[in-house]
């Protein structure tokens, strides 16, 4: 037989040519609070709900997002034949990015560690504290994305136990806005959600293609 296309014989799952632009949107919630989904009919555990004393936040006006995994790998070796294999471990994911909104200071408050805001309606002011982290205080964030409007069709990565991490940076630039630099939001492993969904779980709705 002459092999013309280089085609595998059988069936072949093939990627869609679905492109999804620009970040998501970026929702995070006290992780004491309930999910919204615990789980659903799927068993799937994501989104969140307004709930009691909790509340839920959407950060402003957010750039340079990015999502990543921060992963331990060892190469099994043997004498003879080199590496043969890899141990991978996932430590962490990372979210990056930068705010160009700082304001209120009672969500400014949780990106960068303040102690909590006080909104004095009386003399229309705020205000906070820059002390110590508290290193107890996790969140759940949520990454929802509807890439075509008119079909409603969506995808949302929901992080599990996470928290604001890393030196943070205000840049005072001349005829830019302020930008609140160097954001980064470490997911850890929740070990009361399921083994496979214990850093986060991703969800997509999509009518015509699924």
């Amino acid at each position: 037989m002459t092999l013309v296309t280089g085609t595998p014989v059988g069936t072949v799952v093939e990627q869609e040519s679905t492109q999804v632009e620009g970040a998501p949107y970026i929702y995070y919630q006290d992780a004491t609070a309930p999910l919204l989904n615990r789980p659903d009919s799927n068993g799937w555990y994501w989104n969140l709900a307004t709930t009691g004393s909790y509340g839920v936040y959407l950060l402003g006006c957010v750039l340079d997002v990015s999502l990543g995994s921060n992963m331990t790998v060892n190469s099994v070796r043997c004498d003879n034949v080199g590496d043969k294999d890899a141990i991978q471990k996932l430590n962490h994911l990372e979210l990056k990015l930068t705010i160009s909104t700082l304001f209120p200071l009672t969500m400014l408050q949780d990106l960068i560690h303040g102690s909590g805001a006080v909104h004095d309606a009386g003399a229309h002011s705020e205000g906070m504290g820059i002390g110590q982290v508290n290193n107890n205080k996790y969140w759940h964030i949520y990454l929802p994305k509807v890439y075509d409007e008119d079909a409603g069709d969506f995808v949302a990565f929901t992080i599990h136990r996470a928290k604001f991490v890393n030196a943070w940076e205000i840049a005072f630039k001349y005829g830019e806005p302020w930008q609140l630099t160097g954001l980064q939001v470490w997911g850890f492993a929740d070990t009361s959600k399921p083994a496979a969904q214990q850093f986060a779980t991703v969800i997509r709705s999509d009518l015509s293609a699924l």
